[in-house]
């Protein structure tokens, strides 16, 4: 059988595949077509379409609407359904055609109508209707025809030709008169189906449906009512009305139980017709409206009345409950004996709903006294395993038939090791087990007691006191505690605790207590080391106990024997719970600790250390820095080292270093990423850096370089934690004073982060925190990039270049620069006007201040005398010269008076500068300004950012000579005011009489006898250990500072006495081993001593034989220091070299550069060896041994070039082609000769007086000059209007005349830039040939060179060959 048995057809144009669809959709909605379920639309031919439905009502319903409108994507559609396969609507004919005539000018039409059947029926029956609508048809000339069995409505009508023979336009509009006739029709009347079976049973029965307007039509199963369509819509709403009424109620199911019984009794009372339906959280109401309505009012109102009480309950008491059937069983008692029902619901709480309030009191009353629960604290020592035993056996009969009773056992607060027993469950069963918890506790708890101890000592020995007395082990504990006081305390079952504490007592007042006192702390130390074995037996054998205590200095007098019972009231006796121990040992810590702000793959040290993560070379930045700098030769050693290795965290692995690194080693540390302080990270770090330096240590390292490992991205340690890590590690290492070959340790801290400042404050915060332990210095210095420097300059000024926060400074005057805007921006100005307080904030905001003025204010809570205010931004449209700004400042403090002025780095911060730029202009601004200075005698650079304090320090180091500079590091920061102590003054407190310190030690016995015997043996034992040595006078004359200070430590580290006397002589006393120890040291201090003496000389022959320079800042070049040059010499680099103004640099050898660490700046290195009778000059380039004369072009990039090519530039405007420098090693050494001759001379009139002048020459003079020198013979060429000499312009332009300087073929030209002996000089004549004397009575003393006139010499001309010497050749050419 067909599933869409019920079809429906309309016409219309083409439909595409989803117009249909959308078509199909609007049929199957009721709310939109009246519609229901139906088939797909399908085409049927031409432009009819069919859509079936799958009930027969959905297809009347859809019948019942005149049109149908659906909007598709192509636009609105007006659809006309019918029953047969060839849709018409009724404003739609289905057929128009001609008819044949006998006249040919009258053509006749008809036309074919498909409308409702019922209407056609309708005007059968309705004469009145029917009358009508003929009549219509019939005013334009129409005849109608019914047919019936084809549901059809005949028109036909005549119309004339029109004037131009035609029926066209005639025939249109009588087409259009029709439709409009058939269009009225339908509008007047409505065919209703009644599908509903009662209403068709309604319409059927009920007469006033059955009229002359309106008649009523049966078709299987459902009625058509047809009529006017203002008579219908009466009759469609009394239909409507007639529909039974439905009303759903959300109620909860609980709330339903209670009031359910009542609910029903109201309904079959007063609405028996409606029908109610129970659904999930849902009653429905069907029936008469009225009745349903009254029903749905009178649920709402029971629901209402039903009341609701929570009651908390303890989350265990309701689990139980949960898990219990307490929940069924009481359900079902309040529902049954209570007078209203209850409804019981345990959830988050205990629930109870009734409509009674009476019954809900009456509920909750029943459950608070049926159930509880306890909590028990366990007290003193419980046997819990025997106690779980004996509740889960009375638990067990509580429970034989149902759950009545739960037991559970909980940990008691943190820290403690008390537990807690919880019940829970039914009351009478509850106190039963609780009775049962009582007895056990009363029965088996163990109780403490207190015995009270007068000194802390016996604590620490307690243990060998019991063994002494011989206490048996017992049901009793015994433990010795320092808190709250000295005590013991006594834990255990009740019934022994009390006899136990008794019988110790009285013990412990049996004791008895003497001491023994041996000169010198050694004593001490002997038994706690070597002698600890020993002191063992003689306790042992003689059953005592020994105990020592270090006193005070006490005067070595005959005393009493004093010996005393612990129960004496009265005790003189006193003991110490530590050992003695000191710092250090005969190994003194010779380490010096460096701050460097660098990046690690560019630091000069022995050994890098490096982290790494699952043994990855690239797992962190700086294993990823190193292989950029290295390259792949880093790459292959790592990966053959590490391949076949297994690391676990906190393991070292040594790696060889390539050449381009600055070490010899790389030790790799295995690492893991932060998981908390006390984690395993943490743990395996400090590992790692502690065996870092023991391998230092055991392979004679001399330094080693570390970053702060575990801040970066990788093992995202926070900063402080990396840095306590590092800082106690380096402590740790300070302490054990095993130093060995280690000297240097450089904590390398990579500038330009944002935490890099904060990074260097903690750091040098917690390692000068760590240079000293109990006086005592473990490392010799700390050191940084960041120290403070200090210049002497001009007139008693000082400038200081300090690193540090400006509110630190109590200077009479603070500069602040500030933009006179914005005052709460984080920066130098909020942090002083923080200090300075609101009054000079509120004094600033209302100021109005000019560009470059000082605006000055008083100081407030700021510790100084004034504030002066600039303005510290640079202003792109008004570059404000902060050179005068600075130039103000240090005239207001002259004007002031003030004596000293703290000024910060002046546009380097807002106004975004470049640092060096602003260092220059301000140190040059002081520079120049000193001299004048009367009353400002101290100038502060405060500088807060590191950048901006190294680019102040680089500027001041090149502007200032290194004798007025001095470093103030962090030792000179502790200790300026000491000075260093004589070689006396360290004897002096090297002398430690026996009568100064003593060693005491505490003997504890049964007997006096006992005691007396252990005193004898100690006694004896310690004498055979000591010795004796004396050094003279002269054996300690060599030693340095540094030696006395280890050789102090060392002798109150071995508690050894040390006497001098009149003749200088030291005498060493003590243990043997210790005063070995100090003859190791003496001897090792003298061999020291003797490699300082063969350093020395050393640097000294390596200096006279070769020369190594570098190039300065202009050009010039300088020769380096001793050490730096035997440094060079010898290849021994890896702390990098310090030039003459002090400044540190990184070497190349092979490249001959050097670089600084962290301005990365470059220069040049030259290397010249000496002749055994010639000294290089510094600015020669080197020679071969057997090279006597070299001619060198210089580069015209070169300073010297540029200097030369712009001296000769400033007389002479012609072009240099090029200069070359004159190497002649004969022709220099002649020269130098006659200069110390000279010199020597007038060494009280200027000495030799050295000039570099101009001589003028041609091509074939030029050669012979510069191998041969200046030769007289060949005066009177150009004149010899002042003398028979060699003749030297002071200007180039003289000499630059084509009378000197002939040109050549090619108008080339040759001067010679010479270097000249113009000593002492007079007038010139013509007739000279030998300089006239100075004095007649010295007749070998003659002036030293002539001049053109004595004034305002311009010519010089000197008549000793050897007394000019060709420095460089100018070749040149006219325009």
């Amino acid at each position: 059988m067909d599933e869409y048995p019920y079809p429906l057809f309309f016409e219309a144009t083409d439909f595409t595949d989803r117009e249909k669809e959308k078509v199909r959709r609007y049929f199957q909605k009721r709310r939109d077509s009246g519609g229901g379920d139906c088939g797909n639309v399908e085409k049927l031919g031409g432009s009819i379409y069919k859509i079936c439905f799958k009930e027969k009502e959905d297809q009347e319903r859809v019948l019942q609407r005149k049109f149908h409108t659906i909007t598709l994507p192509s636009g609105e559609v007006r659809l006309t359904v019918s029953r047969t396969s060839s849709p018409q609507t009724s404003d739609q004919p289905s057929t128009s055609q001609s008819l044949s005539s006998t006249n040919p000018n009258i053509k006749g039409l008809e036309k074919t109508f498909r409308i409702d059947v019922f209407l056609l029926y309708f005007l059968r029956d309705n004469s009145k209707a029917y009358k009508f609508f003929e009549k219509q048809l019939s005013s334009i000339g129409c005849t109608v025809e019914l047919n019936f069995d084809e549901e059809e409505v005949l028109v036909r009508g005549e119309v004339d030709k029109e004037p131009g023979g035609g029926f066209g336009g005639a025939a249109e509009k009588w087409e259009c008169q029709v439709d409009w006739v058939f269009v009225q029709l339908t509008e007047s009347y409505n065919c209703f189906h009644v599908l509903e079976p009662k209403q068709v049973k309604m319409v059927l029965q009920d007469s006033a449906f059955k009229t002359d307007d309106i008649k009523v039509y049966t078709e299987s199963g459902y009625a058509v009512v047809v009529g006017e369509a203002d008579a219908m819509k009466e009759k469609i709403a009394i239909l409507e009305k007639s529909l039974p009424a439905k009303k759903e109620v959300p109620i909860v199911e609980k709330n339903f139980k209670l009031i359910k019984e009542e609910f029903n009794r109201e309904m079959r009372a007063n609405c028996p017709e409606v029908t109610i339906i129970r659904g999930s959280a849902m009653i429905t109401l069907e029936g008469p409206d009225k009745e349903v309505q009254s029903g749905a009012a009178k649920l709402d109102e029971l629901i209402k009345n039903v009341k609701e009480k929570r009651v908390k309950f303890p989350t265990a008491l309701l689990t139980f409950m949960k898990t219990s059937d307490a929940i069924p069983k009481y359900q079902t008692r309040f529902q049954q004996r209570l007078r209203n029902p209850v409804f019981f619901e345990v959830g988050s709480d205990l629930v109870l709903s009734s409509l009674s309030s009476d019954a809900l009191n009456e509920a909750e009353a029943a459950v608070m006294r049926d159930f509880k629960v306890t909590t028990v604290q366990l007290q003193g020592a419980i046997d819990l395993n025997r106690l779980k035993e004996i509740l889960t056996k009375a638990k067990n009969e509580a429970n034989s038939r149902e759950l009545r009773v739960d037991v559970s056992y909980m940990p008691g607060a943190s820290g403690t090791s008390t537990t807690k027993v919880r019940l829970v469950g039914y009351s009478e069963d509850l106190a039963k087990l609780n009775e049962v918890l009582h007895d056990f506790q009363m029965n088996q708890v163990s109780t403490q007691e207190t015995i009270n101890l007068l000194h802390h000592d016996i604590v620490n020995c307690f243990d060998k006191i019991l063994d002494l007395i011989g206490v048996k082990q017992t049901k009793v504990t015994l433990q010795a505690s320092h808190f709250p006081n000295p005590c013991v305390f006594v834990s255990g079952p009740r019934c022994h605790v009390q006899e136990a504490k008794e019988a110790l007592t009285s013990t412990l007042d049996s004791l008895i207590v003497d001491t023994l006192t041996l000169d010198g702390p050694g004593a001490q130390q002997y038994f706690q080391e070597e002698g600890k074995v020993t002191k063992e037996l003689i306790e042992g054998s003689c059953h005592v106990i020994i105990r020592e205590k270090q006193t005070a200095a006490t005067p070595n007098v005959q005393r009493p024997r004093n010996t005393s019972r612990l129960g004496d009231t009265s005790r003189s006796l006193s003991y110490s719970s530590s050992m003695y121990s000191t710092v250090g040992n005969s190994a003194i810590n010779r380490t010096n600790l460096k701050i460097k702000l660098s990046s690690l793959e560019n630091e000069q040290a022995n050994v890098l250390v490096v982290p790494m993560l699952n043994k990855q070379l690239t797992s962190t930045n700086i294993g990823k820095s190193l292989l950029a700098k290295a390259g792949n030769v880093l790459k292959l050693k790592f990966d053959s080292v590490l391949a076949s290795c297994a690391l676990t965290p906190g393991d070292v692995q040594l790696v060889d270093a390539p050449p381009s690194l600055g070490c010899s080693k790389i030790f790799f540390i295995e690492c893991l990423p932060w998981d908390g302080v006390r984690g395993k990270s943490v743990q395996a770090l400090g590992n790692g850096l502690k065996r870092c330096l023991e391998l230092c240590v055991q392979q004679n390292f001399g330094s080693v370089a570390i970053p702060i490992i575990g801040p970066g991205i990788v093992l995202q340690y926070p900063l402080r934690e990396a840095i306590q890590v590092l800082t106690d590690i380096i402590h740790q290492f300070g302490l054990s004073a095993s130093s060995g070959s280690l000297t240097n340790i450089h904590i390398v801290i990579k500038p330009g982060y944002t935490d890099s400042e904060e990074c260097y404050h903690d750091v040098y915060k917690q390692l000068s925190l760590n240079m000293n332990q109990g006086g005592q210095a473990i490392f010799r210095s700390l050191t940084s990039d960041l120290d403070d420097i200090t210049m002497a300059v001009e007139s008693g000024v000082k400038l200081h270049v300090v690193f540090g926060d400006i509110t630190n400074e109590t200077t009479d005057v603070v500069v602040n620069t500030t933009d006179f805007q914005n005052f709460i921006l984080d920066g130098v100005c909020k942090d002083i006007l923080t200090v300075a307080g609101p009054e000079v904030e509120a004094e600033l905001k209302a100021a109005y201040v000019e560009r470059g003025k000082i605006f000055v204010t008083q100081s407030g809570n700021f510790p100084c005398k004034a504030i002066f205010h600039v303005c510290g931004q640079r202003d792109e449209v008004y570059n404000l010269d902060f050179v005068q700004l600075v130039c103000n400042v240090i005239y207001y403090c002259e004007s002031y008076k003030y004596s000293s002025v703290a000024i910060p780095a002046i546009f380097a911060g807002a106004g975004e500068l470049d640092p060096t730029i602003v260092a220059g202009a301000i140190l040059r601004v002081i520079k120049s300004s000193t001299s004048s200075m009367t009353s400002l005698t101290d100038i502060r650079l405060i500088l807060i950012k590191i950048d901006v304090f190294l680019a102040f320090k680089e500027e001041a180091m090149q502007m200032y000579s290194p004798a007025v500079i001095n470093r103030v590091s962090f030792q000179e920061q502790q200790q300026q005011q000491q000075s260093a102590p004589s070689v006396s003054a360290y004897l002096s407190s090297l002398q430690i009489s026996s009568t100064s310190q003593q060693s005491v030690f505490t003997f504890l016995g049964l007997s006096i006898s006992d005691i007396d015997n252990a005193m004898e043996k100690l006694k004896h034992q310690y004498q055979t250990q000591c010795s004796s040595k004396t050094f003279s006078k002269e054996e300690l004359d060599f030693l340095s500072q540094d030696d006395m200070m280890e050789l102090k430590n060392l002798v109150e580290s071995e508690g050894l006495f040390v006497q001098t006397d009149q003749s200088g002589t030291l005498t060493v006393s003590g243990l043997k081993n210790g005063v070995n120890r100090v003859m190791q040291k003496m001897n090792q201090c003298q061999y020291m001593n003797l490699a300082r003496v063969v350093r020395v000389r050393e640097e000294e022959d390596v200096y006279n034989r070769v020369v190594w320079c570098i190039l300065a800042n202009y050009g010039n070049w300088e020769r380096l220091p001793k050490s730096a040059n035997h440094q060079l010499e010898k290849n021994e680099l890896t702390e990098g070299i310090t030039d003459a103004q002090g400044l540190i640099w990184e070497v190349d050898v092979q490249a001959m550069v050097a670089t600084r660490p962290l301005s990365r700046q470059t220069t040049k290195l030259k290397r010249l060896e000496n002749l055994s009778d010639f000294t290089f000059p510094l600015y020669w380039d080197p020679m071969a041994a057997n090279e006597t004369m070299k001619v060198v072009s210089l580069e015209t990039s070169s300073a010297e070039y540029q200097s030369v090519k712009e001296a000769f530039k400033r007389t002479v405007t012609k072009t240099v082609m090029k200069i070359e420098r004159l190497q002649n090693v004969h022709l220099r050494r002649a020269y130098e000769a006659q200069k110390k001759h000279i010199s020597d001379k007038n060494a009280h009139e200027g000495g030799a007086a050295e000039k570099l002048l101009y001589h003028g020459t041609t091509q074939e003079n030029c050669h012979s000059i510069m191998t041969t020198g200046f030769n007289r013979s060949f005066a009177g060429q150009n004149a010899t209007v002042y003398g028979h000499g060699t003749y030297f312009a002071v200007n180039a332009s003289y000499s630059a005349h084509p009378t000197y300087s002939k040109p050549a073929a090619d108008g080339s030209q040759l001067m010679f830039v010479a270097r000249v002996l113009t000593g002492v000089f007079t007038q010139g004549q013509a007739t000279m040939k030998v300089l006239p004397l100075r004095n007649s009575q010295q007749p070998h003393n003659r002036f030293d060179s002539a001049v053109d006139k004595i004034d305002n010499p311009t010519m010089y001309i000197v008549f000793h060959d050897n007394q000019a010497y060709p420095d460089y050749l100018i070749t040149f050419k006219g325009d």
